[in-house]
């Protein structure tokens, strides 16, 4: 009852003055006096307390040592601050221009109401508020905008249940965090980042604070970026009022109205995401379904341009100059426009710690690094690798290497699929990985099985399509750069796979974590495949296709090349116990051969994606302790491995004049008839095997007859059925 009799006795004072404004104004006062009598019973509603919302509050990003990255921002650009945080200058000039009797009233200001209706009545309607800051801020809160009686009776006995709640301080300083000062800046702080750049409050000076007070009763109408001489002269008159109130000296006036005015608009840091690595934990913070901000879209964008999140994620901003320093030294000036990307991830976690997705993010939006499939050509083979090894085969086992290679194809295109690029008669799965030997990994993928290679590829986290065709070893259907990075990761951490990820923690407007990941690992291949493939990678960096990628200091490094058909794609994926990154390379919009490149002629993996790889990783790992792999169990092996389909030439040229007929050869001595040619005579009339060796005891086989199948070895697993024909033209020039 007290409270409401406080109330009621203000309001009546206000009726007074308006009885009195009435006694010696027009007619138009009797129109207007009924209307505010109606204050008086609003009095008689519930005193329960008035709920204020939370403000919109922008949301910050940050890396993973702290540092800002950038803002994510909606329709109101605020961040709210202390009033203690509020330089006195721009304070006393806001009360000067808007409430100058602010500590002094209770919430209406009847003076400043006299005012504003003497000269309202006169113009028989509402031309002045005479609103004080505490009607203001009801009106922002609470109400509309819209002018008429109704509403600023509202407004006046709300302005004084609002001073029962908050202390004066408490209500200005939700105000300077609310009013509007155009350009989408909401509060001082994000006015003083839009019109001049300034972060830390503390350098406001007069002539900042002058302009922001005149901005507030209109602030697109003497917004400075628009109309210059309109702020001018506004700014002005809040340099006089300020003159009259003693704030300020002469001396001092004239230098706010000398200051140069905003010309264009400073954003802050950055109010929207502005790389590549920012857009993606964007995508990660609105549909990651264990961050816990909203159940719907809706909801989760409130909560990300309005919640006032506080985001902090995984980036290394030492690591990312790193990684574009290399891309920028080793990236060859061509036309042609070839650009690369880039993912790197602790390898431990999946953390994501640097990515280069293009050439420049302002250009192009678009991700290569995590929306860019490409076809990863040989980097392939290590998932060959990894279905063989997790079907109990070693890297000892040999197999042959000789090219070309052809294999029936029924019913696909081409049809026999032939390969090229390899060498050698027989030998190890190391020794094929290290030259990257096209024919022993189709081969290979047989022996397996290639919907083995589709199971352990997907266990390891490609998610792009993958079909069990004859050319898969080869690397023809597309990947992304992250799931490859995510992949090679599970080798180092044997065998566990985790998701590459981008968000440590979030905590909301308070402080209070809201967020934070948990280890989410699962085992994709056990820790003896991880190992196994460790080894034989180490050696690829150490003495084959990947010795440009090769650490100094005692830093062990594993990694695998890749080359696409026609030199189109071009990678090198690898790791340390550290950090595991994927490069590559090609052009960002169609597929264009890399040949004549100026400094490399033709890329391959084994160039300018390695070179990159190497000195990217060679910089991070400058300061760090040198770890060497772990060791894979004790293993054998060295079973030879056929393949019972193929259609195998034996590689020997120039030794007589083919007639008709062929011969099948057993090229190794193991009693099998492993490759054919075609019968030729010399004038000895002797029969020569693939080293050049006669041949008595083969009998010719019947002209023009196809290749019987050869049985598979009798110390290998039986070779698989073929695979389905496929229709897709495969890479058969795929490679290191």
């Amino acid at each position: 009852m007290l409270y409401l009799l406080r109330v009621t006795q203000r309001i009546a004072s206000l009726g007074l003055i308006l009885v009195a404004v009435a006694a010696v104004t027009s007619a138009a006062a009797l129109t207007i006096i009924p209307q505010f009598g109606a204050i008086v019973d609003a009095t008689e509603s519930s005193a329960a307390e008035l709920e204020l919302d939370d403000l919109a509050q922008r949301s910050s990003m940050y890396a993973s040592d702290g540092s800002f990255m950038t803002l994510l921002v909606g329709e109101q650009n605020r961040q709210s601050v202390e009033l203690d945080e509020i330089p006195q200058v721009v304070i006393d000039s806001i009360l000067a221009m808007e409430d100058n009797d602010f500590y002094e009233h209770n919430g209406v200001n009847y003076r400043a109401v006299f005012r504003a209706l003497a000269q309202n009545i006169s113009a028989g309607g509402i031309e002045q508020g005479g609103s004080t800051i505490t009607q203001q801020l009801v009106k922002n809160a609470l109400l509309d905008s819209s002018q008429n009686f109704d509403r600023k009776k509202t407004e006046a006995f709300y302005a004084l249940r609002l001073e029962e709640q908050f202390t004066k301080d408490e209500i200005l300083e939700r105000y300077l965090n609310t009013v509007y000062f155009g350009e989408g800046a909401y509060g001082v702080r994000g006015a003083a980042e839009t019109y001049w750049g300034i972060e830390d409050l503390s350098e406001l000076k007069w002539e900042h604070a002058a302009l922001l007070a005149g901005l507030i009763r209109s602030p697109n109408t003497n917004n400075p970026l628009k109309n210059a001489v309109n702020a001018r002269e506004r700014r002005e008159l809040v340099t006089e009022r300020l003159l009259d109130l003693g704030h300020i000296t002469e001396a001092q006036a004239d230098r706010i109205n000398s200051a140069p005015l905003p010309s264009e608009r400073q954003d802050p840091s950055t109010i929207k995401p502005s790389d590549y690595f920012e857009r993606e934990t964007l995508k990660e913070l609105q549909s990651n379904p264990n961050i816990l901000i909203g159940d719907t879209p809706a909801e989760r964008f409130a909560a990300i341009y309005s919640g006032g999140l506080q985001v902090f994620t995984t980036f290394d901003p030492v690591a990312q100059e790193m990684a574009l320093r290399a891309r920028d030294d080793l990236l060859p000036d061509d036309p042609r426009g070839f650009t690369i990307a880039l993912a790197a991830i602790e390898s431990r976690s999946g953390a994501v710690r640097a990515m280069i997705g293009g050439t420049e993010f302002t250009r192009e939006q678009f991700n290569l690094a995590v929306d860019g499939l490409r076809q990863p050509g040989s980097s392939m083979k290590t998932y060959v690798l990894a279905a063989l090894f997790e079907a109990g085969f070693t890297p000892s086992d040999t197999v042959r290497g000789d090219s070309p290679c052809e294999f029936p194809n029924p019913g696909g295109f081409p049809d026999p699929y032939k390969v090229k690029g390899g060498s050698g008669r027989r030998i190890s799965i190391a020794a094929a990985t290290r030259a990257s030997n096209n024919c022993s990994f189709v081969r290979l993928g047989q022996v397996v099985g290639n919907e083995k290679v589709v199971e352990v590829s997907q266990r390891l986290g490609i998610t792009s399509p993958l079909e069990s065709i004859l050319s898969l070893p080869l690397g023809p259907k597309e990947m992304y750069p992250i799931e490859q990075a995510g992949a090679y990761a599970a080798m180092i951490n044997d065998g566990i796979y985790n998701k590459p990820w981008y968000i440590e923690r979030i905590e909301d407007i308070d402080g209070n974590v809201i967020y934070e990941r948990r280890p989410d690992g699962r085992r994709a291949i056990t820790m003896q495949t991880a190992r196994l493939i460790t080894q034989t990678l180490e050696s690829n960096v150490r003495s084959g296709t990947g010795r440009r990628a090769q650490l100094p200091d005692g830093h062990a490094a594993a990694g695998k090349t890749g080359t696409a058909q026609n030199e189109e794609d071009a990678w090198f994926v690898g790791y340390t116990e550290y950090l595991t990154t994927a490069v590559w390379m090609g052009h960002p919009d169609e597929k264009v051969a890399m040949v004549n490149v100026p400094g490399w002629g033709s890329i391959f993996g084994g160039t300018v994606p390695a070179a990159i790889w190497g000195q990217f990783m060679s910089e991070y790992h400058a300061n760090l302790e040198p770890i060497p792999f772990q060791d894979p169990e004790g293993y054998g092996g060295g079973r030879y491995l056929k393949v019972a389909s193929e259609i195998d030439f034996c590689s020997v040229s120039d030794i007589g004049v083919q007639t008709e007929g062929t011969i099948f050869v057993d090229s190794d001595g193991d009693g099998d008839r492993d490759c054919y040619r075609p019968i030729t005579t010399t004038t000895s009339e002797v029969l020569l095997d693939e080293d050049g060796n006669p041949v008595t005891t083969a009998p010719p086989a019947p002209p023009a007859s196809p290749a019987p199948t050869a049985p598979p070895a009798t110390t290998a697993p039986p070779a698989t059925t073929a695979p389905p024909a496929t229709t897709v033209p495969p890479a058969t020039t795929a490679g290191g």
